[in-house]
């Protein structure tokens, strides 16, 4: 069986929306960090990552 991808969704955030470079950077890492976990949690679920030593590691 073919392994798959996970979606990716792209949207453009224009600058307007944001008051500064920081903001938008900080915005940026909190959307970032909760996709991140949610395909670490999808990754763990599937078996494709285990807990090992209290660190994350792949499945070999």
């Amino acid at each position: 069986m073919a392994r798959t991808s996970p979606q990716i969704k792209i949207q453009e955030i224009f600058g307007d929306d944001s008051a500064s470079l920081a903001d938008a950077q900080r915005s940026a890492r909190v959307l970032i960090a909760f996709d991140l976990a949610k395909v670490m949690r999808q990754m763990l679920d599937a078996g494709l990552l285990i807990v090992r030593d209290g660190r994350i590691v792949p499945n070999r």
